[in-house]
């Protein structure tokens, strides 16, 4: 804004100095517009700050100006807003908007530093959950692998139960038929007709059958005899 200003105080001076013809003060800012616009750093485009000049103007800062070096006011007059923007950014507390310009930067930095610390922590819950997750689910597989084992367990344990019924069965069922032999051999031949010898050679050949049968057929053989 101040080459801006630079330029149309100069503008202004240069017709209130060399008036054109029939030209009157209330003209003034007319014509000196049009050399506004023909000086360089003003590429062409209308003095853009007339109400901050209003008041510019009549301060005592800006009226020092007129005891600057003829050198210093033509640089100035040779800039233009972009030039000044560079250099103020060279000199970051030397204007006030070089200063609010730091301020909003280091406000920007901060709430940067603020959105990645939260999205390092959003990231960092994220992963834990992500692994509170898979210790879960793997916790799961080791419950469900304990289940089966127990599950194999219970019917290995029935499967044998069932296995040492049947051996017991079948022991009974030996002992039974043991003594069942012992006493059809005890009995006396001498006084049995040939009707009764036939029958009792017949029931030898059954225990005799049964024997075999219990003794090979395992527990299959209870069912026989049964």
């Amino acid at each position: 804004m101040k080459p801006a200003c630079a330029r149309w105080s100069a503008a202004m001076d240069q017709v209130r100095d060399q008036p054109p013809s029939g030209c009157v003060e209330s003209d003034y800012e007319k014509y000196a517009d049009l050399r506004y616009k023909d000086m360089a750093g003003s590429k062409g485009k209308s003095f853009p700050f007339m109400h901050c000049w209003a008041l510019l103007q009549h301060l005592d800062k800006w009226k020092l100006r007129d005891q600057e070096s003829a050198s210093k006011k033509s640089n100035m007059l040779k800039m233009d807003d972009s030039d000044e923007e560079r250099r103020n950014h060279d000199k970051p507390g030397g204007t006030k908007k070089a200063k609010e310009r730091m301020k909003m930067e280091a406000e920007a930095s901060s709430l940067k530093e603020k959105l990645d610390q939260m999205i390092k922590s959003k990231e960092a819950l994220a992963a834990k959950a992500l692994e509170a997750k898979l210790i879960i689910t793997e916790r799961k597989k080791e419950v469900k692998l304990a289940q089966l084992e127990v599950r194999r367990e219970d019917a290995k344990r029935k499967a044998d139960m069932e296995e040492m019924m049947i051996k017991l069965k079948e022991a009974k069922a030996w002992k039974e038929l043991m003594a069942e032999e012992k006493e059809h051999m005890m009995m006396s031949r001498k006084d049995m007709d040939e009707e009764q010898l036939a029958w009792w050679k017949e029931y030898k050949e059954n225990i005799a059958e049964r024997k075999r049968l219990l003794h090979g057929a395992g527990g299959g053989a209870l069912s026989t005899l049964r």
